[in-house]
């Protein structure tokens, strides 16, 4: 049996399946290193998330079917046997709150273990937290010893007293649970899981984003995840419950048209801007005119209401978390909402940081090509599965030439 609930197949020895379980689309991902220089992917597999909001599954019958489609169809297209896989976790159900735990290294003072790193850590860990929950994520931000603040690490620095201040994410046992009946259900097994925002971190942002200060944007379907990186770690993380769906309704509404050609519209001509538009539209038209010409000023009309609000829900949401002059990267947009024209500079009215979009994981030149949709989430899930539990950053050299993943991969997968 192979690594992450895989057969054995071909000359791959080490083989992993993941599956990003979007709010509109499930996608399962089947990958492999490739001499040990490169991410290969054997296969994929797309299918529509039915009985699945907000990260549950509220429709055990129809989400496992779902599900079993989108692997299936990877196991066709990969030509493997797939028992089992890893997913991501998203929804409103996750929380976060930060968490001080203090441990006495002893009565004289002496060099900071790592015994006595997890100590402190496990005491951050043993915080109250809501009913049905549990830790899901826990990052330690800064350590003090004897009082003294603001250290990274603290491992040999001599002292009494180590106190560490830490950010944790919780989430719902009864959403986990319901997942992983449904994976049962579905005939395959739970191979592990990650956060679905700290997975598309882990397949966009650079390592000196994350140290330098950058907040990751993505617009899913039904819900937009943001989560804050400062000096390498996790400042923040959140959501809220609009997405690229409601910017599709809002079009499908305005231009009187059906879901399926407002979508259209949206991804071949969407633009979220009106001052890029070249045309001047009177929004008077939407309520008065019978039939409506589509332009792009039109367009703009009336997607960009919908997408400022968005982030401004997300500038909200972010609080305290949110202090632009700690964030030197700016923001890095992502997810299907964030493809139409103008988004970039949306935000950056609505923020005031710099921002760009990005869509695709960083050195995958080997193997299949990725199809048309976001699949960050899921090759991050791969990223991870086999890593280390702290994030695996990608190097700023291996996102600009978008090439090798030698820098990557000698970090993640390990040889037997």
């Amino acid at each position: 049996m192979g690594e992450h609930g895989m057969e054995p197949t071909m000359e791959y020895d080490q083989l992993i399946v993941a599956c990003d379980l979007g709010t509109t689309e499930f996608r399962t991902l089947v990958a492999a290193p490739s001499n040990g220089d490169g991410l290969q992917i054997l296969g994929t597999g797309v299918a529509e998330a039915a009985g699945f909001r907000d990260g549950d599954f509220v429709d055990v019958a129809s989400g496992t079917r779902a599900l079993a489609r989108a692997v299936r169809t990877a196991e066709s297209d990969a030509n493997v046997d797939i028992s089992g896989f890893c997913y991501g976790i998203s929804g409103s159900h996750l929380r976060s709150v930060w968490a001080r735990g203090q441990f006495q290294i002893g009565p004289g003072r002496r060099a900071v273990t790592d015994t006595d790193i997890a100590a402190a850590i496990e005491r951050a860990n043993s915080i109250a937290i809501p009913f049905d929950h549990a830790i899901l994520a826990t990052n330690p931000v800064e350590y003090s010893v004897d009082g003294i603040g603001g250290i990274v690490d603290p491992l040999d620095r001599p002292g009494s007293m180590l106190e560490v201040n830490a950010y944790l994410i919780t989430g719902s046992r009864s959403v986990q649970n319901s997942i992983e009946n449904a994976i049962d259900r579905a005939g395959y097994h739970a191979a592990g899981w990650r956060i679905d925002v700290l997975a598309s971190a882990l397949a966009l942002l650079t390592a000196e984003e994350q140290q330098q200060g950058v907040v990751l944007i993505d617009i899913g379907g039904h819900m937009t995840q943001w989560v804050i990186f400062r000096s390498g770690r996790i400042a923040g993380s959140g959501m809220v419950p609009w997405g690229g769906a409601h910017m599709t309704s809002d079009l499908a509404h305005g231009l009187r048209s059906g879901q399926s050609t407002a979508e259209a519209i949206k991804r071949k001509d969407g633009l979220v801007l009106r001052s890029l538009a070249h045309d001047e539209v009177d929004t008077d038209v939407l309520f008065e005119e019978d039939e409506i010409d589509v332009s792009p000023g039109l367009i703009a009309a009336i997607l960009e209401p919908r997408l400022e609000e968005i982030f401004r829900l997300v500038n909200k949401d972010m609080g305290a978390a949110f202090e632009p002059s700690l964030l030197l990267r700016g923001a890095v947009i992502t997810g299907g909402g964030a493809r139409c024209e103008g988004t970039a500079d949306l935000c950056e009215e609505v923020l005031g940081l710099p921002a760009e979009v990005r869509f695709d994981p960083a050195g995958l030149t080997v193997g299949k090509s990725l199809p048309e949709g976001q699949w960050a989430t899921a090759v991050g899930l791969a990223y991870w599965a086999y890593g280390a539990d702290e994030p695996i950053a990608i190097e700023e050299d291996n996102l600009r030439e978008r090439g090798g993943v030698k820098g990557i991969i000698k970090s993640i997968f390990k040889r037997r």
